[in-house]
């Protein structure tokens, strides 16, 4: 991964020819740098791989060890009816992420900014794929003055994809719907043009603020061909064309905790109950406390719970997606985690496990104990 330019957005309304790319390129050496790494400065990130063979079917069993006079957190299962089936996977691909921000500008307000739009655009790069991030607004500039922030993420230039496309692609479709807007009648419909932009913090702001009932959600990768290519982009060695849909994580909450005042973070040891659906078909695929065919799973020592460090996972023990969406949680609280494959078990699956390629899974995941203390915090 390398930051590999920035480019300047200043489009004068005067002359197409003041429209300026300064480009500059530093190639920082990152080959060190893993793909969660690189994940990780999209959103916080973090796959349970079993090892045994399932042929069976799978239920979950962690109510058969509750307590309920102890109002122990094991005893909250998910509400009545809320498991996922097959036909619910449509409604969960219509999902928005809910940290976009939206701007639109008119002709006039082009016509009279001065100095430039006033942002200076710099680019993630990971293999074939790219983040155009705003690096810095000028003072006094349109950007600053529609509120435009530094380390947002460019999504769209008036409905021009900006998630697969590098720093000089995008300050080309922004130089061309300026042209286009300036060129409409005045009033008109097309007098005016869109600027969408995610804004991580946001996304993790409302991971802290989840309520019950309440649903957020971010896009951590762009629909699109996914293809390992060469810079000529010819195929690299055993590569074949693939694409992807977008890959959105949604995070709910099931169950609100009874108080809480301290919330887990990144290297914090967490023990949870759970249990892992695939979305598409609503087939049970593994949790803390399951059978198969009535029977235990050799090797888990009838335990309801796993422990693990929030964060600080090696890369393939759990999904990358929980490091996301557990980020925030309370003891007793129960959220359902939505995982895209980039966050999951990606093209291959896990056919063992009846996970096929590309599966959308389901995690619905109780908070046992923060640190050790399974007490509210």
């Amino acid at each position: 991964m390398k930051i590999v330019s920035a480019v300047v957005l200043c489009y004068a309304v005067n002359t197409a020819s003041a429209f300026g790319l300064n480009s500059r390129r530093s190639n920082v050496d990152t080959s060190s740098t893993s793909r969660r790494q690189f994940v990780g400065q999209i959103v916080a990130v973090g796959s349970l791989i079993p090892a045994q063979n399932v042929n069976g079917i799978m239920t979950d069993e962690t109510s058969s060890y509750a307590t309920p006079s102890l109002d122990s957190s094991y005893t909250q299962q998910s509400p009545e009816g809320s498991m996922s089936s097959a036909n619910s996977f449509t409604a969960a691909e219509s999902r928005a992420p809910s940290d976009e921000i939206t701007y639109t500008i008119t002709k006039s307000e082009l016509q009279n900014m001065k100095g430039g739009f006033g942002l200076e655009l710099g680019e993630v790069a990971f293999r074939t794929n790219f983040r155009v991030v705003v690096k810095s607004v000028t003072a006094n500039s349109l950007a600053a003055k529609i509120g435009i922030q530094p380390g947002w993420i460019v999504v769209s230039i008036d409905g021009a994809d900006g998630e697969r496309t590098d720093a000089s692609g995008v300050a080309t479709y922004f130089s061309r719907a300026v042209k286009s807007v300036l060129n409409q009648p005045d009033g008109s419909d097309e007098a005016k043009m869109t600027l969408t932009f995610r804004d991580p913090s946001v996304f993790r702001s409302e991971l802290q603020n989840l309520s019950a009932d309440g649903e957020v959600s971010t896009k951590v990768a762009p629909a699109g061909d996914t293809t390992q290519r060469y810079a000529d982009g010819t195929l690299r060695p055993g590569a074949t064309e693939t694409e992807q849909q977008d890959q959105v994580i949604t995070v709910s909450q099931l169950i609100p905790p009874k108080m809480c005042n301290r919330r887990a973070t990144t290297d914090d040891l967490i023990e949870i109950s759970y249990i892992g659906q695939v979305l598409e078909t609503g087939a049970i695929f593994d949790g803390s406390a399951v059978k198969i065919d009535g029977q235990d799973i050799p090797g888990r020592g009838n335990d309801v719970s796993v422990y693990l460090v929030l964060g600080k996972q090696p890369f393939g023990q759990f999904p990358p997606g929980w490091d996301v969406g557990l980020e925030g949680m309370c003891v007793g609280e129960r959220r359902r985690l939505i995982i895209p494959p980039v966050l999951a078990y990606g093209s291959v699956g896990v056919p063992r496990r009846r996970i096929p390629p590309n599966a959308t899974l389901q995690y619905d995941i109780t908070l046992v104990s923060l640190n050790g203390l399974a007490t509210p915090q």
